[in-house]
């Protein structure tokens, strides 16, 4: 698989240029999957090691071969706070597969992170206050930007005495971030309050988002800007419990969702609380209300022709008709990572 590089001499976008890079999608077919009955040539995985490394896995290599280690993350480690928590609940990787974006620590003094996947270079994207336990820095479908929420999420210590105070509940503006040209101008003003809001690329090849309202009753559609297109009730779709739900991922085009019913038992690999649930129990077809595939199947990334399913130490993927393509097992390093990203093949 081929990954792009940083240029040193890339302009600064602006954001509109940014937001007409994810219609890129619409032409460049980085999700059809293929590969053999091990996934061989299908694509890479990115997952969490317990050295609190970022691994890249080819499955074709083998069950314990190809497993690189690109990024060295130890030191978020070393930030105040439960930052393990936090790490987890507000690591993704872009869909390109090119860059990494994470909060450093979990009190006023943390940081948005950027880590490159090919080079290993760590930069400080902004110090926070930003809300990483709502809405996660998440990444639009081209890999160029992040969404970050801008917000007094933290108390005054002067009000509390504590040395670190305790996250207050203040909705703010968002803000874009860039890995190449930095901070972007805000241009999305989120209507109804919501969490886990996932970017995908509309028929027209603009970007949209899908995200759930604070009572975990019902999703929103939104344009660029924020306006709600569409409110789907949760209880309208199949092998999702309304006010248990989480929204864990959207395929690329926005139809199908991955979702999870009980943060508890589900919402982590590892068990354990979790801000956010890093895996999910469905797939939902959001057209039709109907849940994919087998009933155990669970799910963490979604794709053009179908989804990554894991089960123990076993991950595979399945088609939107419910039909496994393909199955592998997991290599020790990453055997127990809380989050699993896959990047398909390009063409």
């Amino acid at each position: 698989m081929d990954h792009p590089h940083r240029s040193g001499s890339r302009k600064h976008l602006t954001i509109a240029a940014v937001l007409a890079l994810a219609g890129a999608l619409a032409a460049c077919d980085l999700d059809a999957v293929s590969g053999t009955g091990n996934g061989a040539d299908a694509g890479v995985f990115y997952a969490l090691g317990d050295d609190h490394r970022l691994y890249r896995w080819d499955p074709g290599a083998g069950a314990e071969e190809g497993v690189d280690p690109v990024l060295d993350l130890s030191g978020v480690w070393e930030e105040e706070g439960d930052v393990g928590t936090v790490y987890r609940a507000s690591l993704s990787v872009d869909p390109t597969g090119r860059h990494a974006a994470w909060v450093a620590g979990s009190t006023p003094a943390a940081s948005l992170k950027f880590g490159d996947l090919e080079t290993g270079e760590i930069t400080t994207a902004v110090e926070y206050p930003v809300d990483h336990a709502c809405i996660d820095p998440v990444w639009l479908p081209d890999g160029s930007a992040v969404l970050a929420h801008r917000a007094s999420v933290w108390g005054d210590v002067a009000d509390t005495g504590d040395a670190i105070p305790f996250p207050v509940t203040t909705w703010g503006a968002t803000e874009w971030h860039s890995p190449d040209a930095g901070q972007l101008p805000t241009t999305v003003e989120l209507g109804p309050k919501g969490c886990r809001l996932r970017w995908y690329t509309a028929e027209d090849g603009s970007a949209q988002a899908l995200y759930h309202d604070l009572e975990l009753s019902e999703l929103y559609r939104i344009d660029a800007n924020g306006q709600v297109l569409e409110t789907i009730p949760v209880s309208s779709l199949q092998g999702a419990a309304p006010l248990t739900i989480g929204l864990v991922n959207v395929d690329p085009a926005g139809r199908y969702a991955c979702v999870v019913e009980d943060y508890a038992t589900d919402g982590a690999t590892k068990g354990g609380f979790t801000i956010r649930a890093e895996s999910g129990t469905r797939v939902v077809d959001l057209a039709s209300g109907e849940a994919i595939g087998p009933d155990e199947a669970g799910c963490t990334t979604l794709h053009e022709d179908g989804f990554v399913s894991r089960s123990d130490s076993d991950v595979a993927f399945i088609d939107y008709d419910g039909n496994s393509q393909w199955s592998t097992e997991l290599p020790g390093p990453i055997v127990e990572s809380p989050l699993l990203y896959f990047i398909p093949d390009g063409p």
